[in-house]
């Protein structure tokens, strides 16, 4: 069920008050769903005031019932508690559960889900790019990296202050679907993010051995 409701928050540039919707949760029922969470549209709010464009942030559910997927949405103060309630959840529906929490991390699971592409291979995938692409970054940190799946995709790689693009292929990802990811373990993990891709890399070399 998607479950709308109105908010109002103010403007920063004029001050001036903008009511809009606040999604609870969302499916795909409504057709704006996954292009507007993956342009981040769902989020952005306009001042009809001043005409300012801004971003409002705000924890939600996202029911992709095309994909089976449950994405939970919520910050990382709340995440224990999210857990217990998606838990709770899943004993009623079946099918997969993702928590991220932050907004660049829901556009792209959202983004993987749609492509028809496996979000555990692709983590896997972005970790062999990063320690790759490690001596080229000349010591920057890394704060996020990002798979933008389509014709040509790439994996965009966060840095601070600044951001770089690793073209990948569907080949790369369905070669290291076979080697490193089959077969993949039981698909009830929450968190499917760069630790969890570690530890897959870990166990496939502890394999090697």
């Amino acid at each position: 069920m998607s479950m709308p409701s109105k908010q109002t928050v103010k403007c920063p540039k004029c001050g001036a008050d903008i009511q809009f919707t606040y999604w609870q949760s969302i499916n795909t029922q409504m057709s704006f769903a996954i292009p507007d969470i993956i342009s981040g549209k769902l989020f952005e709010v306009e001042c009809k005031k001043c005409g300012n464009k801004t971003f409002v942030n705000y924890p939600m559910l996202f029911n992709d019932m095309i994909h089976d997927v449950m994405i939970h949405y919520t910050t990382p103060d709340a995440v224990e508690a999210t857990k217990k309630i998606v838990e709770h959840m899943s004993k009623m529906l079946p099918g997969r559960a993702r928590i991220v929490t932050d907004q660049l991390s829901l556009r792209e699971k959202v983004a993987i889900f749609d492509a028809g592409l496996d979000d555990r291979v692709v983590e896997v995938l972005k970790f062999i790019v990063l320690l790759q692409a490690k001596e080229q970054l000349g010591g920057k940190r890394v704060v996020g990296s990002y798979f933008h799946p389509g014709e040509e995709p790439v994996i965009e790689i966060a840095l601070e202050g600044d951001s770089g693009f690793v073209p990948v292929t569907m080949g790369l990802y369905e070669k290291v679907a076979e080697e490193f990811c089959n077969p993949l373990p039981e698909d009830n993990e929450y968190f499917i993010e760069q630790d969890w891709a570690q530890e897959i890399i870990s166990a496939w070399e502890g394999e090697q051995e």
